[in-house]
Formats: structure tokens, sequence, C-alpha cells
């Protein structure tokens, strides 16, 4: 259990932080203590189903998306992920894929 909440209290903050909000913000938009949010954050605490609505809310994403872990795995675990995605893709959508990966590693 100890694990699982500090994976959705780390998808919590990298949420947060891609939504460019800090803490104290969060907290003040879910109505909540700074330090709560904190302690969500790093695992140390858990919080209720409603609170955990009103932080999906806030972040702009559904309540699976805060116990979406997948992209935390291993990177063989990614690579046959990636690899099951592309075998279904059409071959328009493989080429956007490489074209999205060159990019990147160029």
């Amino acid at each position: 259990m100890n694990s699982a909440k500090k994976n959705f209290g780390a998808r919590i903050k990298e949420i947060r932080e891609k939504r460019g909000l800090n803490q104290e913000q969060l907290a003040e938009m879910v109505n909540m203590e700074s330090r709560h949010i904190s302690r969500i954050e790093t695992g140390r605490s858990f919080t209720t189903l409603e609170n955990i609505e009103k932080i999906a809310s806030a972040l702009n994403v559904e309540i699976n998306a805060l116990f979406s872990f997948q992209h935390k795995n291993d990177k063989e675990v990614l690579i046959k992920e990636i690899n099951n995605y592309l075998k279904n893709a059409s071959k328009s959508d493989v080429e956007l894929v490489f074209k999205i990966i060159a990019n990147i590693f160029n």
C-alpha cells in the first residue's frame, strides 16, 4: 500500500507541476491546507474520494489519470507497451511516431 500511496502522490505532483501550479495554489483550489497536499504528494498521507474528485477537477483530469503510473515502469516494460501500441497503429500513425521520436533524439 505504501508504494501505491507514493505513486498516487507523485502522479498528483507531476500533473500539478505540468499545469504550472504550486502546492499552495492547488490547496486553495480544492479547499485544503497546503501541508496536506504536501503529505499526499510525498505518500505520507492519503485522502478521501471527495478530495480526490476535487483534485482531479482542479487539475482538469479524469480521476483515473491520478492513478495512471504506467509511464513509471522499467524501460523494458515501456518498450513492450510502445511496441504493442505500434502493432495496432496505422501506417500513418507509425510514421508520425517515428518523426516525433527522430526529432527528440536528433
